[in-house]
């Protein structure tokens, strides 16, 4: 009976220090999750500096974005203020639409959207005659720059006078910018076709459009309704009239049937 009794014991001691090694493993497990919760909640925010990731703007250089936000780079995460630097962004008019999010804990993610642009213009900066980019919302938003391989029509009949980026055209003209966006989208070797566009101001408001073809020396009157069967439908009719033995100088094709005009000798 004695010896049970010392059996019983020496199981309940080893049993005890069990307990007592996984509480003391149990502390210590949860000081150190205390700890890596505190680093990763406070620490890195605080200390770390942020890491900044651009989308969408991949004719800018991220260098460059960063100078237009008056980003260092220097940055904590916590101190970034989000909201400044959307407006920052949002205030170029190279971009149409800004979003600059804070993800925990140390990351910034910039999505931009930059403007595209629908036809060429030609202005005036300190009276140099300068080129202007203009999206299809009719902001002029890029000056002096004409983009690569660009097969964009050339807008005429507008005056620019001291053009400053960010500029906007006027409303009126928002329709055709839109269409022209439409074309250019769904077939933009339709609208490569025609090299200039001249807005022709009627005198009793509204406009015409004056097209001038990249292979045709005959210009085409048309309507300021412009889409892309206007356009398959000018192509047509010049095709036909090239078999005719006539000087024509220009073809009217506003009234839905085609008319033209002889050149005067």
């Amino acid at each position: 009976m004695p010896q049970s009794i010392a059996i019983d014991r020496s199981k309940q001691s080893t049993d005890t220090w069990k307990s007592l090694l996984l509480k003391i493993v149990i502390v210590l497990l949860a000081i150190f999750l205390v700890f890596e919760l505190a680093f990763y909640l406070v620490i890195i925010p605080t200390t770390s500096v942020v890491r900044i990731t651009v989308s969408g703007a991949p004719s800018i250089g991220y260098d460059e974005i960063c100078y237009m936000a008056n980003i260092s780079g220097k940055e904590k995460w916590l101190d970034f203020n989000a909201a400044i630097v959307s407006s920052r962004l949002a205030a170029n008019p190279l971009f149409e639409s800004v979003a600059v999010e804070k993800k925990f804990p140390d990351r910034v993610v910039i999505n931009l959207q930059e403007r595209t642009p629908v036809a060429i213009a030609f202005g005036e900066k300190k009276g140099r005659t300068v080129p202007v980019e203009i999206d299809k919302n009719g902001i002029a938003f890029r000056v002096g720059h004409i983009p690569a391989d660009s097969h964009l029509p050339i807008l005429t009949g507008l005056t620019f006078e001291e053009v400053i980026p960010g500029m906007r055209l006027h409303a009126q003209l928002k329709p055709l910018l839109t269409q022209l966006h439409h074309i250019e989208s769904k077939n933009p070797a339709l609208l490569s076709s025609i090299s200039e566009i001249k807005i022709d101001q009627k005198t009793y408001g509204g406009y015409d459009l004056v097209m001038y073809p990249v292979n045709n020396q005959i210009r085409v009157r048309t309507d300021k309704a412009l889409n892309e069967e206007s356009l398959q439908y000018m192509m047509l009719v010049l095709d036909v009239v090239q078999d005719l033995a006539l000087d024509i100088e220009e073809i009217d094709i506003r009234a839905g049937t085609a008319a033209y005009r002889l050149k005067h000798n």
